[in-house]
């Protein structure tokens, strides 16, 4: 009897310990569970992350300078709901703390990590940081019902691939390249004309440039284009990748009779040295007459037509500085003309902004202005002339081969000029090296990559 109560005894302990060991088991079990679907939801809000971020990135053009506008905001949630999370509340600038749903933060530029991201700072970015909670299925036994998970990206706006762009949606040689004219870019040639002969280029003339895009179509007798253009594609959206640039405002007309000039009432014209300041307008435009020696202080030029002519010239033999300058060409009348110096006046140097809404901005004429535009200069008269020339409604006439870091140009039509002063041969150059301009040149069109 007492071997048989002994046996008995070990069998009820048994269940006793199996017992035990299921619920340890079923508990790990649970634990499995609930991790893998924490693991899963953390994935996927890491893609929603990313996504929410390059979408972001792609709308800082359209912000027009300023930090986390409505439409890049809304891309980001957009983004979220594409990937399947839907309702979540929007903070932004690193202030603001998550609820207990899904929230997004956006950041442009970006800033949960202070000094230590290296994109701390650089509005060309966006960061966003996406908050959710994961409810548990096992580990309410235990009283955890819910799970706090983040996933944090970073994105940037990355250059437009193209740095020449005719706006004319129908005109013929809405670019021309003719009589032994050349022109070469490193960066790509955008003719949104839909005519048969939207591009034209012949007679000895050159083009060459990593891609040229026509709406329409291709003129050509003996010229050599490299590479063959793409015919036939769809116009950019937008059509003006300046669209979404603000115009400058508009100061009252300035009453400098001499320098140092603050604005004038009319057209000032200027034939001896001079230092120029940005606070009131150029009412009636700014004329420099040969050998001028002229210097621009930094800041945004407006020139308006309403007191006269209007526009900007630049003669021959003038001696022109300017760094950090911005002309605004206001008004319906009034064009800009450049002309190159000689090299014994020292030349013209005018450098756009590297910073601000106007970064990478140097002539930015009124859409209401079609004054044609003439720009001619060379590095062997010490010409620089670097931003963006930026004439929606103009023509400009071009013939400059520059030694700078980057320049755009933007007009309805272009035409590149053929011109020899004594032995040298103009051309034409484009390039695009934007490595000075920290927080990228406010051109829409372009991309938007992960970086973090």
């Amino acid at each position: 009897m007492r071997w048989k109560e002994i046996g008995r005894g070990e069998e009820g302990s048994t269940l006793v310990i199996t017992a035990l060991g299921m619920v340890v088991i079923l508990a790990f079990a649970g634990l499995a569970i609930d991790i893998g679907a924490l693991r899963y939801a953390k994935h996927h809000l890491q893609s929603a992350a990313d996504a929410a971020a390059v979408a972001g990135a792609l709308e800082i053009s359209a912000c027009s300078g300023t930090s986390n506008c409505t439409a890049l905001q809304n891309a980001a949630k957009s983004a979220l709901t594409e990937n399947g999370l839907s309702g979540s509340a929007i903070l932004t600038n690193c202030s603001g703390t998550a609820g207990g749903g899904l929230t997004i933060m956006v950041n442009n530029p970006p800033c949960t990590n202070g000094t230590s991201d290296p994109n701390n700072g650089k509005t060309n970015y966006v960061e966003v940081v996406a908050s959710a909670t994961q409810p548990t299925y096992f580990g309410r036994v235990f009283g955890i019902k819910n799970l706090s998970i983040s996933a944090r990206a970073e994105a940037m706006q990355t250059p437009n691939p193209n740095c020449i762009f005719a706006l004319d949606p129908t005109g013929g040689n809405a670019i021309t390249v003719d009589l032994l004219s050349s022109m070469s870019s490193t960066c790509g040639i955008v003719d949104e004309s839909s005519a048969s002969n939207a591009l034209s280029c012949n007679l000895l003339a050159a083009i060459s440039a990593p891609q040229i895009s026509v709406v329409g179509g291709v003129q050509s007798f003996l010229c050599s284009i490299s590479p063959t253009p793409k015919t036939g594609v769809a116009v950019p959206s937008p059509a003006d990748p300046l669209a979404n640039l603000p115009k400058p405002s508009v100061p009252a007309c300035g009453t400098s009779t001499s320098s140092p000039y603050h604005g004038s009432a009319s057209q000032l014209s200027i034939s001896g040295t001079a230092v120029l300041y940005p606070d009131k307008s150029y009412c009636g435009g700014i004329y420099l007459q040969p050998a001028a020696n002229v210097t621009f202080m930094p800041g945004t030029y407006v020139l308006q037509s309403s007191g006269g002519p209007g526009g900007l010239t630049i003669n021959l033999l003038s001696n022109v500085s300017g760094a950090g300058v911005t002309f605004y060409n206001y008004g319906p009348h009034g064009g800009i003309t450049l002309l190159a110096p000689s090299i014994t006046m020292g030349g013209v140097n005018l450098v756009a902004p590297s910073t601000g809404t106007y970064a990478c901005i140097l002539f930015f004429q009124d859409p209401q202005n079609s004054d044609g535009a003439n720009i001619i200069g060379s590095p062997d008269w010490n010409t620089v002339l670097q931003g963006t020339y930026y004439f929606p409604s103009a023509k400009v006439s071009f013939v400059a081969s520059l030694q700078i870091d980057y320049n755009i140009l933007i007009a309805k039509d272009i035409e590149f000029l053929f011109l020899t002063f004594g032995s040298t041969n103009l051309s034409s150059s484009f390039y695009n090296n934007y490595s000075s301009i920290s927080n990228g040149c406010p051109l829409s069109g372009g991309g938007s990559v992960l970086v973090q």
